[in-house]
């Protein structure tokens, strides 16, 4: 349950963040911190994402061979 949870809270702030990304106003002063901004989120985004397992496929990592 915690992790379905969590891969809703990641999924709504990395659409949120990208969503910021390919509408952001290059006319605005602060643009860039904007965009670089939403970077950074979705970059921890796809961190946690990673780190906790949140895929919704059980065969997400490939299997190493056997050796």
């Amino acid at each position: 349950m915690p992790k379905k949870i969590l891969r809703g809270v990641i999924r709504v702030i990395a659409t949120a963040a990208g969503l910021v990304f390919l509408f952001d106003n290059k006319v605005s002063g602060n643009a860039g911190t904007v965009l670089l901004g939403s970077i950074a989120v979705l970059f921890v985004c796809g961190l946690v994402w990673l780190l906790f397992g949140l895929s919704d496929h059980p065969g997400y990592w490939p299997k190493k061979p056997d050796q």
